[in-house]
């Protein structure tokens, strides 16, 4: 149930937050053209593909890469996490389990007008292999806040995702 609260006001934080920044106002000079959102898009997708080939190949450093500085992990039955290093701790016990480890697929990158923020949605499975030996399946869906920075890359300013039940 708590976690079912955290996603529900996380969701509406991403709601209010987007009906913010996407309000268009013809006078105001930051808007990005549908190329440049489209660009952005892109490179999102080209991101969130290299994050998933970061985690596949188990490689921490450039899995925490992905965040931004001040970016925050929400994941599945855990506590939040807020600083690189709690990342890198997370990530490398999580890498250490035996199993095939992760798949992932974007269903959906959202860029609101500004340019400035995103919001990716997809699904990812994680397989581990338990002590039996035998594979273990987790599936899960996730969204991801992405932030442009100011040299124009986009890093996961919030991560959060949940299993899709027992």
């Amino acid at each position: 149930m708590a976690t079912l609260r955290m996603f529900l006001i996380f969701t509406l934080f991403v709601a209010s937050a987007f009906s913010t920044s996407c309000t268009r106002n013809e006078n105001e000079p930051n808007r990005e053209s549908a190329a440049d959102l489209s660009s952005a898009e892109s490179a999102i997708r080209t991101a969130s593909d290299d994050w998933g080939k970061a985690m596949t190949a188990r490689d921490v450093e450039k899995t925490i890469s992905f965040y931004s500085d001040d970016g925050s992990y929400f994941p599945n039955r855990h506590p939040l996490i807020r600083s690189k290093d709690d990342l890198r701790k997370f990530w490398a016990q999580l890498f250490a389990k035996p199993g095939p480890g992760f798949t992932c697929d974007t269903t959906r990158v959202e860029v609101a007008r500004s340019g400035e923020l995103a919001y990716e949605t997809g699904t990812c499975e994680l397989t581990t292999t338990g002590s039996n030996g035998e594979p273990s399946i987790e599936k899960q869906k996730y969204v991801v806040v992405w932030k442009k920075q100011s040299d124009g890359a986009w890093k996961a300013a919030v991560d959060i995702d949940n299993t899709d039940g027992d």
